[in-house]
């Protein structure tokens, strides 16, 4: 069973990108769960979600300290997110500009970045889950397409065209700087 873990604040779409991932997952033949864990539901609060991708049925409903996979929202909050546990060979993605220093196997996406050049923006607000959904799903090894149909289940119509053109740009950056490694 792999469990991802993913670190932001309220009003970020922590659980709705869980909800994504999962519902990604699921087409490839995975069983799957998430669990949001939020304290007050208020903008900028703390919040988490879990996501758990398996073969078979997954029976276990506890909060996950031990992570494969640590999604983290904001560099500020990685040291935080590390000592609330991952496993040993555990791995991170952020959302940062730079691939910040990390004891762990850490990349880099800068999703915020990706959602303003793209105009992902409401009312000053970036909406970076969604490039995150893509660069996650990529790491996963999940086809694009099946992101993509979630996504479009989300929201029909212009608005689920519009962010599954965001998400594709996440993946295939991450598709270019895994192409990129394997070439040195």
């Amino acid at each position: 069973m792999l469990e991802i873990r993913i670190h932001g604040h309220g009003g970020d779409g922590i659980v709705t990108l869980a909800e994504l991932i999962a519902a990604a997952a699921m087409q490839t033949g995975k069983k799957v769960q998430t669990l949001p864990h939020f304290g007050v539901e208020r903008r900028g609060a703390p919040v988490k979600a879990l996501v758990r991708i398996a073969d078979e049925e997954i029976w276990v409903c506890s909060a996950s300290y031990q992570p494969d996979i640590l999604l983290v929202f904001s560099v500020g909050e990685l040291d935080f997110c590390l000592e609330q546990g991952i496993k040993e060979d555990g791995r991170v993605i952020i959302n940062a500009p730079a691939t910040p220093s990390c004891s762990y196997p850490i990349k880099a996406i800068d999703a915020t970045g990706i959602a303003v050049a793209e105009g992902l923006v409401s009312g000053g607000i970036p909406y970076f889950n969604i490039p995150l959904s893509g660069a996650l799903s990529y790491e996963l090894g999940i086809p694009f397409s099946y992101m993509e149909e979630a996504i479009h289940k989300k929201w029909p119509g212009k608005a689920g065209i519009r962010n599954a053109q965001v998400a594709s740009i996440a993946y295939e950056i991450m598709k270019a700087e895994e192409d990129n490694v394997t070439r040195k």
